[in-house]
């Protein structure tokens, strides 16, 4: 939808954006929650923007609107003030009428992320961008390309007796000092769009280039100690699993050892008891079998017990009441990891000597081998600066973390894979090459977190896949022992996850499963082609979910999935995937494949969290190699 977009100014500082169909009706901005309107106002045209300036007892705010081809903008300064607010809305109170439904930008990991019914909402929040929509995918999609300094919000709440719904956005300031007595924030963007998914993923691809995004990889394909072994991971057991991969010969872009290795969190280059000499032998003895080594790390941990708590308690972060920031307690039997911590710190990366700390761990282990790094734990490290004490105050929480993130990269160097985990989204373009988007998978299909959390993860945050990074779902579970997966589920999960474009990983023992899960694999595993799936938003919203996929050839990749606890007979008509015409179908398995005939629909008859892949081709010929080719 190209259309030209227009504001509406009045006299008392509130305003309209009026489009072909769609419109922001009655807004004004704000400070801390209190609107600024008819108080001091006056409006000007300058150049084709319409000027709006707000003056108030502590200082002024100017509101620049303008309007660039199909996308309308909102600039916002604040002048005279010595400190910043907590929080600014540069377009708040609005109302949309029509909206009666939003796709959501999640925070991060776990973040909510896809599409509300706000007819049944009570409130909403989105981070980055936001997509508002009716019964069709036509709507408005708003969104901020810069975040390099601040953590951009929508709020949207219903008013209460009306069908319309409030629209607030806004920056978190964090009542920085302004020495200047200036505040610049980042450019708000405003569009019609009639393909609220494309929409999405344009917006994503202005943040990625806006922040520079790390260039996109082929999907990387890794073996993680975690999901089977755990923090028990030891040189023996290293050497074990790669004298039985070399057996089976599979492809791995790297093995990674996950938590386990290291005394108590913090002391990440102190040897313990599972490795001894440290981690250098066993990287080395990792690269001797044709892998590149990786490694976990939290480098925002800090346990009770560790020497670096004991030696430089002054490189903690504190609370307003000055005790040291505690996320993890576990004063009962269950410890973290195995270890002696009680509690688990914040370390203050404003203190000059923590961070350089940080900068001497990640400078050693990239010079014992590492070529791999996940990041885990990073929201310890994004704390509010109106809620913590820093060493070194005055920036907002997201300048200190994008601060070690730019460390971190100089350190591990531009080739160096970085897997991201448990961290805000959008302070992470430009330095992450990978990002986990949903909680851990685990052993069993129930319950509101594992499969269930992925499964809308993965379908909610799609739009930022090879656009900002590599969507990371999780590891696979293939084994056919130690799991409460049925095989349908597991075949389900390793063929939605893959078919995605992003990261495919696992932890389980591939020279122990059996024949028929080992062909799972190797059916499953990344192509070096760089691609990713769509998702329609029929799929988003409810009912069986769908991913497409592009191959190459100009042919496509299609898997239905049944996330119902019933059974299901459907069809699925290739117009609503956006491929035209007729196809040549192939159902396929990782044993089989079937040749359905010419066709521009499919039959769809699936057992409960079952799924069908169907290969669709321009030419009539059966496919054969692993799922994506």
């Amino acid at each position: 939808m190209s259309t030209k977009l227009k504001w509406v100014v009045r006299s008392d500082g509130s305003f309209d954006l009026e489009g072909a169909e769609w419109r922001i009706l009655d807004a004004y901005p704000g400070i801390d929650g209190v609107p600024l309107r008819s108080i001091g106002v006056s409006v000007n045209e300058r150049a084709g923007t319409i000027a709006i300036d707000y003056t108030f007892p502590s200082g002024s705010m100017t509101l620049r609107l303008g309007v660039h081809g199909s996308t309308a903008t909102v600039d916002c300064t604040l002048d005279g003030m010595s400190v910043a607010p907590a929080r600014v809305d540069v377009l708040g109170w609005g109302t949309v009428p029509g909206a009666t439904r939003l796709f959501k930008q999640g925070h991060g990991i776990g973040g909510g992320s896809g599409v509300v019914d706000l007819q049944t909402a009570e409130h909403v929040e989105s981070f980055g961008m936001v997509s508002l929509f009716g019964d069709d995918e036509r709507g408005l999609a708003l969104w901020a390309a810069d975040h390099t300094r601040f953590e951009n919000r929508y709020f949207v709440a219903p008013l209460p007796g009306e069908t319309n719904f409030r629209l607030s956005v806004g920056y978190r300031t964090e009542g920085i000092p302004l020495p200047e007595g200036r505040l610049e924030l980042p450019t708000l963007h405003v569009t019609e769009t009639s393909d609220v998914s494309g929409a999405m993923r344009a917006a994503a691809a202005d943040v990625a280039q806006t922040m520079s995004a790390r260039p996109i990889r082929p999907a990387s394909c890794h073996w993680c100690s975690w999901y089977y072994l755990y923090h028990n991971l030891d040189m023996r057991l290293l050497g074990d699993y790669l004298e039985g991969f070399s057996q089976i010969a599979e492809a791995l872009d790297y093995v990674q050892m996950d938590a386990g290795y290291f005394p108590s969190a913090g002391d990440w280059l102190s040897p313990n008891v599972h490795f001894p000499q440290g981690l250098k032998p066993a990287f080395d003895r990792i690269r001797e079998a044709g892998y590149r080594p990786g490694i976990w790390i939290a480098p925002f941990m800090v346990g009770n017990h560790s020497q670096l708590a004991k030696a430089h308690p002054d490189w903690l972060l504190r609370d307003l009441e000055d005790n040291p920031v505690t996320p993890w307690r576990g004063y009962g039997e269950p410890k973290v990891w195995g270890f002696r911590d009680e509690e688990t710190y914040v370390l203050d990366s404003s203190h000059p000597d923590a961070f350089e700390y940080l900068r001497q761990v990640f400078r050693e282990l990239r010079e014992y081998g590492a070529d791999m790094f996940k990041t885990d734990f990073m929201y310890w490290g994004y704390q509010d600066s109106l809620m913590v004490r820093r060493h070194s105050p005055g920036k907002t929480s997201v300048e200190y973390f994008r601060e070690v993130l730019q460390m971190i990269r100089q350190e591990i160097g531009p080739e160096t894979f970085w897997l991201a985990c448990i961290a805000p989204f959008l302070p992470f373009v430009g330095y992450a090459d990978a990002m986990r988007i949903g909680g851990d998978v685990g052993v069993r299909w129930a319950g509101p977190f594992g499969p269930q959390n992925m499964l809308v993860e993965s379908m909610g945050d799609q739009h930022l896949n090879q656009v900002l990074w590599q969507n990371d779902p999780d590891v696979l579970l293939i084994r056919d022992f130690h799991t409460e997966l049925t095989d349908d589920e597991v075949v389900t999960l390793a063929l939605w996850q893959a078919i995605l474009g992003g990261v495919v990983a696992t932890s389980d023992p591939l020279h122990e499963i059996s024949p028929e899960r080992l062909a799972l694999w190797r059916f499953v595993r990344p192509s070096r082609h760089t691609s990713t799936a769509t998702v329609p938003l029929s799929s988003l919203a409810g009912g069986p979910m769908v991913a497409v996929r592009g191959l190459a050839s100009g042919d496509s990749v299609v898997l239905v999935v049944n996330r119902s606890d019933l059974p299901i007979r459907d069809w699925v008509k290739l117009k609503d995937l956006k491929i035209a015409g007729k196809r040549f179908a192939f159902l396929r398995t990782p044993a089989l494949t079937t040749r359905i005939g010419e066709t521009d629909e499919l039959r769809i008859e699936l057992r409960p969290h079952a799924s069908a892949l169907f290969h669709l081709g321009i030419a009539d010929r059966l496919p054969d190699g692993p799922m994506v080719h």
